[in-house]
């Protein structure tokens, strides 16, 4: 049987159905093309504004209370988030009960009230205030590390927004956004679980099917990254640590090497005995976690590397992930360790079969981003990859001439100076010096 099935209706909305017969359970979960880069810099924000206030009542669901319950009914657990190119409104159900579920989330996207949005407000002001310390400085390294890799660029502001950017939100503003982004052709809704293909077309099509829309507007190209030599970004903040984040940009999810990224980053950090924690935390203690992740954009993305440490142990531990990283380009992967790593990336696979959630991010958020891959294609491409590769994709990723590098804490100057004189050392992480 295949994998998923796509249908689409006349007015443009995409439909996902990924049958899982053996499950006792249905997810559905709808995912509008509009998130952070579809943002003017004066109202950051505004798509997560929005989702925030999808729920606060509907038509048919007056309040917040009423909607959430109306969920609650059919074994809801409705919730949502906002991302850079999407926002996902998702819930758990019971299969009996799919055809409510179905006319809720209708009723969510198509029929909102926008109303009590000054209490909102306040909630999110209170939710971006923790990006912030006590002298309103963005102390958030995740929001100081964007604002590196994309200056003057929606990519480059925060998700929640700022104070400044909130207060710009007024009620015909979040409209018209709504208006311009919320249309059927920028909806794909996902179906998993115990689901019936042909009842969840026939569901769609009764619920959306008489959406109409008109134009979607341009979205704003990332950027071509210009750095010449590394960029750093310190920040003062009276804490008890020091939280660090190191970042190499990466050129969008579709490229080449996108399956290559996803295995060194497992190298780096999947588990206790891969190369960051292994070398900082178990052998010299100078971390409790370390972590890689990598955000993959349509047309750019980043690999970053995050991790804590005490203010006296902070150019060390800079020096000792620069020396992971370096070995890394300097010669490859031992095959007994690639096949490790590519034997769990195998068993999160298959155990992801098991998944509601996984499986709709797969194909759901897949199909809307342009990234739908079969769980087979993954597999056999993951067992053709091989030392040399990784490596050739480490020194083309790994770049000393566009890495950037976010520190927040009590750093002390000569740390801070101990620190970029590593970084502006011309053989650090140099193409010809690995080799």
């Amino acid at each position: 049987m295949p994998e998923y099935f796509v249908d689409s209706l006349a007015n443009g909305v995409r439909l996902v159905s990924v049958p899982m017969p053996h499950l006792h359970s249905a997810e559905l979960v709808c995912y509008l093309a509009a998130g952070g880069r579809n943002e003017p810099a004066e109202l950051s924000g505004i798509s997560h504004f929005l989702e925030h206030m999808l729920f606060r009542g509907t038509a048919e669901y007056p309040t917040s209370t009423e909607l959430e319950r109306a969920f609650e009914a059919i074994g809801g657990a409705v919730n949502a988030s906002t991302d850079a190119e999407t926002t996902c409104y998702h819930s758990r159900l019971h299969p009996d009960f799919i055809a409510e579920g179905m006319a809720l989330f209708a009723s969510m996207l198509r029929r909102p009230r926008f109303r009590d949005m000054e209490i909102e407000r306040r909630i999110i002001l209170e939710e971006a205030r923790e990006d912030y310390n006590e002298q309103g400085v963005q102390v958030n390294v995740d929001n100081l590390m964007v604002a590196l890799l994309w200056p003057e660029h929606p990519l480059g502001d925060s998700l929640i927004g700022t104070p400044e950017t909130l207060a710009n939100i007024d009620l015909p503003t979040l409209k018209e956004y709504y208006r311009r982004w919320y249309q059927p052709q920028n909806l794909v809704i996902c179906g998993c679980g115990r689901i019936d293909r042909p009842q969840l077309l026939d569901l769609v099509e009764k619920e959306f099917g008489d959406w109409q829309g008109g134009a979607l507007p341009e979205v704003l190209p990332a950027p071509v990254p210009k750095g010449k030599s590394p960029e750093s970004c310190w920040v003062f903040d009276s804490d008890s640590q020091i939280n660090l984040q190191l970042a190499f940009p990466l050129p969008g999810r579709n490229h080449a090497s996108t399956l290559a990224v996803r295995l060194l980053r497992r190298l780096l950090s999947w588990g206790g005995g891969s190369r960051l924690p292994l070398r900082l935390r178990e052998q010299l203690g100078l971390t409790y976690a370390v972590e890689a992740n990598c955000s993959m954009l349509d047309d750019c993305g980043y690999l970053a590397i995050d991790l804590a440490v005490a203010p006296e142990n902070l150019s060390q531990a800079v020096d000792e992930l620069f020396k992971v990283l370096g070995e890394l380009l300097a010669k490859p992967v031992p095959a007994a360790e690639l096949a490790a790593v590519v034997r769990s990336y195998l068993f999160d696979l298959d155990f992801s079969k098991d998944q509601t959630e996984a499986l709709a991010v797969r194909y759901g958020w897949g199909l809307q981003a342009k990234y739908l891959r079969l769980l087979e294609q993954d597999r056999h491409e993951l067992q053709q990859q091989t030392p040399g590769q990784l490596q050739q994709a480490a020194r083309q990723l790994l770049r000393r001439d566009n890495m950037k590098l976010v520190v927040v804490g009590p750093w002390s100057e000569q740390d801070r100076r101990r620190v970029e004189v590593l970084l502006q050392d011309p053989g650090f992480l140099s193409p010809t010096a690995a080799i």
